[in-house]
C-alpha cells in the first residue's frame, strides 16, 4: 500500500507539472507563431489529473482561451478531482481493522484506522513478542532482564543500551519519588509469594522479613558507561511498567505506519493514538473492579494521544484459609497492599509512567497519591473497596460514571469509613 501511495503522489505531481509547463510551452509557441499544442491535448492532461497545474499555468503564463471547455471545463474537472481525492482520503482514514491477539502475557486488542490495518496489527503483535522475549521477561534466559538477573546473581555488571538505561532510570526515579512504594527490585518477594505460579501460598513472617532484606531500589547503580550493577542477592522485575513500556514502543511503531488513529489495549494498559475519523472522541471503558471481566465502571472520553493504565486487586489473586491475597505487594510490609483501594486508573502521555504510577498509587492510597500525580502531571481515578469513586480534577469533565453500584465522591477522602 505504501508503494501505491508513493507512486500515486509521483503521478499527481508529474501530471500537474506537465499541465503547468504545457501551458507555458503553448504560450511561447503562440508568441513565436509556431505550431501550437492542440487544445485537445491540453484538456486531456487536465482530465488525467493535471487540472491544478493547468489552471496555475494558465494564470502564470496568461494563457487565454475563449473555448468553453477551458473556461468552464477546467474548474469543473478540478472540483471533480478534488471530490474524488477527498473521498479516497476519507475512505482510507476510516478503514477500520479490529483484531484480538495474545502478547505480553495478556490479551491484546487492536482497533486500527488505516488501509494497512492487518499488516500494522501483525507488526504490533510481533513487536510485543520480541519486547517480552528479548527485553522484559524475567523468565527468559536471553532477555535483557533475564540476563541482568543472572549476572547480578554472579556479581557481574550488565551492559544496557540507551533504551534499556532509560527504562531503568525512569523506573528508579519513580521508585525514589514514591519513597519505595514502587520498587522494581521486588522479584525475590514476588517469587516468595508465588502469585504468578501455579501454587501460590502465604509465606511465613520470617521468610518475608528475610526476603525484604534482598530488595531495595537504592542498591541499583547505573554507571555513566551504561553498566548496571546491584548486590548479588538482588533481582529485577519490570512487570509493573512492562505494559506501559509496550504502549510507548507501539506508539513509536505507529508513527512509522500509515495509520490515522488507533486504540491498542495491552491488558490493563490502553494506548489512544492519533485521531478518530470525522474528528470524534475516543471512548475508553474502565473496568468495574468488583464485577466480571466485561463489567464497566465508567467511560473516559479522550481526544489526544495518551495512555490509560489500571492496576487492581482483581487481576491476580489467590485465597488461603478464607483470606484473599492479591498480587500488588507493599514493599514496606512485604504483604499485599492494604490501602483501601480496589483499583487505580492513571492517565498520562507516557506509558511507562502511567503503568508504574497506577501500581504506586494503589500502594500509597488515595490521599498520599495526589502529590505524586501532581509531580508527574498525571490524572487518576480511584475506586475504593467500599465502592466510592474519586476522580482528580483533570478527568472530572471527561469521565462518566455508568455503574449505579458506585458513588462518585467529590469531597475529602474519609480514611475511617
Amino acid at each position: 500500500m505504501k508503494i501505491a501511495v508513493i507512486l500515486g503522489i509521483i503521478y499527481i505531481a508529474g501530471i500537474n507539472l506537465a499541465g503547468f509547463f504545457s501551458m507555458g510551452m503553448d504560450k511561447q509557441r503562440a508568441r513565436r507563431g509556431e505550431f501550437r499544442i492542440s487544445e485537445r491535448t491540453l484538456f486531456a492532461i487536465a482530465c488525467l489529473g493535471g487540472s491544478v497545474g493547468s489552471m496555475i499555468g494558465m494564470q502564470v503564463f496568461r494563457h487565454k482561451t475563449k473555448h468553453k471547455q477551458f473556461v468552464y471545463g477546467m474548474p469543473v474537472i478540478f472540483l471533480i478531482e478534488a471530490a474524488v481525492f477527498l473521498y479516497l482520503l476519507l475512505h482510507h482514514m476510516q478503514t477500520k481493522t479490529t483484531r484480538t491477539d495474545f502478547g505480553m502475557g495478556t490479551v491484546l486488542t487492536e482497533v486500527i484506522y488505516g488501509a494497512d490495518g492487518e499488516t500494522v496489527a501483525d507488526g504490533i503483535h510481533q513487536l510485543l513478542l520480541e519486547l517480552e522475549n528479548e527485553q522484559l521477561s524475567w523468565r527468559s534466559d536471553v532477555s535483557f532482564v533475564g540476563t541482568l538477573n543472572r549476572n547480578l546473581a554472579e556479581g557481574i555488571p550488565t551492559p544496557a543500551n540507551e533504551t534499556q538505561r532509560k527504562w531503568l532510570s525512569d523506573s528508579l526515579t519513580l521508585c525514589e519519588n514514591t519513597d519505595g512504594a514502587f520498587d522494581i527490585t521486588l522479584r525475590p518477594l514476588i517469587a516468595l509469594w508465588g502469585i504468578e505460579e501455579d501454587a501460590p501460598s502465604v509465606p511465613t513472617e520470617e521468610d518475608i522479613a528475610q526476603t525484604l532484606t534482598k530488595c531495595g531500589y537504592e542498591n541499583v547503580e547505573i554507571s555513566t558507561d551504561g553498566m548496571v550493577s546491584a548486590p548479588e542477592y538482588a533481582a529485577m522485575d519490570l512487570g509493573a511498567v512492562g505494559k506501559g513500556i509496550a504502549a510507548d514502543e507501539v506508539r513509536e511503531f505507529l508513527d512509522t505506519q500509515d495509520v490515522s488513529g488507533a486504540v491498542i489495549s495491552i491488558g490493563g494498559t490502553v494506548l489512544v493514538y492519533g485521531s478518530k475519523p470525522a474528528g470524534g472522541a475516543w471512548q475508553v471503558g474502565i473496568r468495574d473492579p468488583h464485577g466480571g471481566q466485561d463489567a464497566v465502571l465508567g467511560v473516559l472520553t479522550l481526544r489526544e494521544d495518551t495512555v490509560v493504565s489500571t492496576s487492581g486487586d482483581y487481576e491476580r489473586y489467590f485465597i488461603q484459609d478464607g483470606v484473599r491475597y492479591h498480587h500488588i505487594l507493599d514493599p514496606d510490609t512485604g504483604y499485599p497492599a492494604q490501602s483501601g483501594l480496589s483499583s487505580v486508573t492513571v492517565v498520562c502521555q507516557d506509558g511507562l509512567l502511567s503503568d508504574g504510577l497506577s501500581t504506586a498509587c494503589f500502594v500509597l492510597g488515595y490521599p498520599d497519591s495526589l502529590p505524586l500525580l501532581e509531580k508527574y502531571h498525571a490524572e487518576a481515578i480511584f475506586v475504593t473497596q467500599e465502592s466510592d469513586v474519586f476522580v482528580t480534577e483533570g478527568l472530572e469533565s471527561v469521565f462518566t460514571l455508568e455503574n449505579p453500584a458506585y458513588e462518585w465522591r467529590k469531597g475529602a477522602y474519609d480514611e475511617t469509613k
